[in-house]
């Protein structure tokens, strides 16, 4: 049997974190998306590209401390 890698249920819920953090950004800037003013639209698009980045820079052993 293979052994699980170390902090995996720390990534895991890091991981999980991040999805609900997306999640929620687009569900707020969803009810907004026929607004004149997209201002909170702009604004989750940019917390998502925040939150993406810093997944994609792969800081594991911060995510996990």
């Amino acid at each position: 049997m293979v052994e699980a890698a170390p902090n995996t249920e720390k990534l895991d819920a890091f991981l999980q974190d991040v999805v609900r953090a997306v999640k929620a950004a687009c569900n707020t800037a969803a009810p907004h998306l026929k607004d004149p003013d997209l201002s909170s639209v702009d604004k989750a698009i940019v917390d998502c590209e925040e939150i993406l980045d810093e997944v994609m820079d792969g800081h594991v052993d911060e995510w996990v401390a």
